[in-house]
């Protein structure tokens, strides 16, 4: 029996594998996997919405990234940037992803394992408007033709006549630019805007000017919205797939949908 007094001598016991392994797993957990994701945001909302012009609300992916993704234990930031500065600092790595891009156009990104989303352009034109896009020619037969400068409208027939750059396509940028092209419409200014279909009507339900507009046309092609990490995130194959696990437990559970409530929206998957 050791002495009271004096010092025992003894070796310190190794810790044993299992603790070593728990130690290891809790350091990991908190480093490369309790994340804060900076993910680019623009105004394209129901999809992706600046909270300060939207009463605080991000968008429907917005939300989704923030109830997913804390579901792990990550948290999210989002960084107002526009929408071609957004691809090129995710593809750079400065920023970890993007809330709704097409894949078509940042093939090399992360994506989840569907989309988020589903989008179709389509003219908008003053209630009072006899134009009607029913094609070329017809794109041709209007007077002036509001767009978004740098923004893919998808369709082919509507994108080769757009990147002619003809003399009756008014192409804008800057603040709030579909907020603007609206205003432009409903004063008689333009013959049509052409937008994603819920976009453009869930900003003129927000600017009070949804009766004052009527549906003139619309694209051949639907597209798949997704979210997506940036290529240069070892991390990023880990966010796309909690996104997707997290999806599927939400619509199963009735939360996407409440989710999608909020911005007067039905699951893309039954459109």
């Amino acid at each position: 029996m050791p002495s009271q007094n004096g010092p025992t001598n003894q070796a310190p016991k190794p810790l044993s594998l299992s603790l070593l392994l728990v130690s290891f797993m809790a350091l990991v957990s908190t480093s490369a996997f309790s994340d804060t994701l900076r993910i680019a945001t623009d105004e394209w909302c129901p999809y992706d919405c600046i909270a300060s012009q939207n009463q605080g609300k991000v968008g429907y992916l917005g939300d989704l990234l923030v109830e997913t993704l804390e579901a792990r234990g990550h948290k999210v930031e989002f960084v107002e940037v526009s929408y071609s500065r957004g691809l090129q600092l995710v593809r750079e790595g400065k920023l970890d992803g993007t809330m709704a891009c097409f894949r078509e156009e940042a093939p090399d990104f992360v994506y989840p394992d569907f989309a988020l989303g589903k989008s179709n352009s389509t003219f908008f034109s003053h209630k009072d408007s006899n134009w009607r896009y029913t094609g070329k020619e017809s794109l041709e037969q209007a007077e002036l033709i509001g767009i978004i400068k740098g923004y893919d409208y998808v369709d082919p027939t509507v994108m080769d006549y757009l990147n002619q750059t003809p003399d009756n396509v008014l192409a804008i940028t800057g603040e709030k630019p579909l907020e603007r092209l609206l205003e432009m419409l409903i004063n008689g200014r333009l013959t049509a805007v052409i937008e994603d279909k819920s976009v453009l009507e869930y900003k003129a339900q927000q600017m009070g000017k949804a009766d004052q507009l009527k549906v003139s046309g619309i694209t051949d092609v639907v597209i798949d919205v997704y979210t997506s990490f940036s290529p240069q995130n070892p991390n990023s194959v880990e966010y796309a797939q909690i996104v997707s696990e997290e999806t599927l437990k939400m619509r199963e559970d009735g939360r996407l949908q409440t989710l999608l409530d909020r911005y007067g929206i039905q699951d893309w998957q039954a459109q």
